[in-house]
């Protein structure tokens, strides 16, 4: 199953994460861990190994690293 974190509600799906990874627009949403896909106009900034959201500390998975730097030059 999935939770879906929205600005004030939480819902939780029978599909994977996978399906809403293709469902939702490459330029709007990224994964960064196995776990998370995020928002993209909702990250903070990142710090180390985390994407900072609101007061949310999200890890970066070590497969998506190399992409997420490329894209913030971190």
């Amino acid at each position: 199953y999935t939770k879906l974190f929205l600005e004030d509600d939480m819902i939780v799906s029978h599909e994977k994460i996978s399906y809403y990874e293709t469902l939702l627009e490459a330029s709007n949403y990224l994964r960064v861990h196995k776990s998370f896909l995020v928002s993209i106009g909702k990250i903070k900034f990142i710090e180390g190994n985390r994407i900072v959201i609101k007061d949310h500390k999200i890890p970066i998975g070590q497969t998506y690293k190399s992409r997420i730097n490329k894209l913030y030059g971190s």
